[in-house]
């Protein structure tokens, strides 16, 4: 018996690919870049979160809409460990190796005592799916483009009904700490990972304050947390706010649209790529 698990990325969430032996293959490693050092606290403090339905808990169990929570902070969880991930990314993910001219540093990937990363997530399997496009960004200069706010990530063929979720030391070293162990429902299991502001965490996510939307002009401030994973000073360009997905150009390469109901905000969290 075999199950599909969808993973869904959500916030500042950097996905650094990592190839191996075979062409187009590798592992994926999801970076979650800690907020120090950028002002963000207080209400922008960012959370990284495990979230699923908790009747995913019991074999056989119904759903509840009822998200358990477990916490990723200052941890590494690896999720079908191998190397045979895709590593291909959707064009709607921007790619900040087009300004830095460089890599992110490849220490991220080992034990991180700097405290540079919250969290890291490795996927040695499966491949993106779909994103939610976000809105219209101004990237570089004249340069106006959808980024996306989440991404979606599906690992199909899981062996058995069930995954054990479970978070290693950051750090390196001592026992890891299990994090749940999900029943497939109907074949599936779904899972979000949040790295957001608290107030935008389930169970109940303020709603989207229209008085504080940004205006065209306004910089995605959290995405500079960023540029500080490249080891070495880098140009950094922060996009800057257009309109909504509407006005963007469509992008070679994209891929489908998550349907937008998710709740989650558009503006201010926004995933990013980077090779190594």
């Amino acid at each position: 018996m075999a199950f599909t698990l969808r993973m869904t990325f959500s916030g500042l969430c950097l996905f650094v690919p990592e190839p191996t032996a075979a062409p187009g293959t590798g592992r994926m490693h999801v970076l979650l870049p800690g907020m120090g050092g950028h002002g963000h606290h207080g209400p922008d403090r960012h959370v990284p979160v495990l979230s699923y339905d908790a009747g995913y808990l019991v074999p056989g169990g119904p759903s509840l809409g009822v998200p358990a929570l477990a916490l990723l902070e200052g941890g590494v969880m690896t999720v079908a460990a191998g190397d045979a991930a895709s590593l291909a990314i959707c064009s709607q993910v921007v790619n900040l190796g087009e300004v830095t001219g460089r890599g992110v540093d490849p220490d991220h990937l080992g034990p991180d005592n700097r405290k540079k990363l919250t969290s890291r997530i490795t996927l040695g399997a499966g491949a993106m799916t779909r994103v939610s496009p976000g809105a219209c960004w101004e990237w570089r200069p004249g340069e106006f483009r959808p980024i996306a706010n989440m991404a979606e990530w599906e690992i199909p063929n899981m062996p058995g009904d069930s995954v054990t979720f479970s978070l290693q030391a950051l750090s390196g070293g001592g026992p890891a700490r299990e994090l749940g162990t999900l029943h497939a429902r109907d074949g599936r299991v779904n899972v979000q990972v949040f790295h957001e502001p608290q107030q935008e965490l389930p169970p109940s996510p303020a709603p989207v304050d229209h008085a504080t939307m940004p205006k065209p002009g306004d910089p995605a401030a959290h995405f500079t947390a960023y540029y500080g994973l490249f080891g070495a000073p880098v140009p950094v360009v922060l996009p800057r706010y257009w309109g909504p997905v509407s006005e963007a150009p469509q992008m070679a390469g994209g891929c489908p649209a998550i349907p937008p109901d998710q709740g989650v905000s558009v503006f201010t969290c926004i995933i990013g790529r980077a090779d190594l």
